[in-house]
């Protein structure tokens, strides 16, 4: 880790020690300029990085409903009484065929990022704007 804070504000940088790395962007950030959570998490307080926090949240919520519906055999989407048949390579939910689409995606592999083919649902794909920006 380096020794201050990465956190910049126009041109002026924090000159503050760092206490910790964000886990989304990888830099380094002081007490002021993100948080610690109670399980352990660290994340700098940049837009970006408070979005994918606030996502990941929202994304447990909504893997629980398609997890509700499943347990019935139903497709994952709300309102779609089909049978579930086909799982997405994101959130593992089950889906009719109208709700899945095979897409190529970018995927982290240690230090490198691949593109794969992955079947998607319609949360997930939207996701991924997200996730695909540093």
């Amino acid at each position: 880790m380096s020794a201050i804070c990465e956190h910049r504000r126009f041109l002026r940088g924090c000159d503050a020690a760092a206490t910790a790395v964000c886990q989304y962007c990888g830099r380094d950030f002081c007490e002021v300029h993100g948080v610690t959570l109670d399980d352990g998490q660290e994340i700098c307080l940049r837009s970006r990085c408070q979005e994918k926090r606030v996502d990941v949240e929202r994304f447990f919520a909504y893997k629980e409903r398609v997890a509700e519906r499943n347990r019935s055999r139903r497709c994952g989407e709300p309102a779609c009484e089909r049978q579930a048949a086909l799982q997405c390579s994101k959130c593992q939910g089950l889906f009719c065929g109208r709700h899945l689409e095979e897409r190529e995606v970018e995927e982290g592999r240690g230090l490198a990022t691949v593109r794969v083919r992955a079947v998607l649902c319609p949360y997930c794909q939207g996701r991924l704007p997200l996730w695909s920006r540093r």
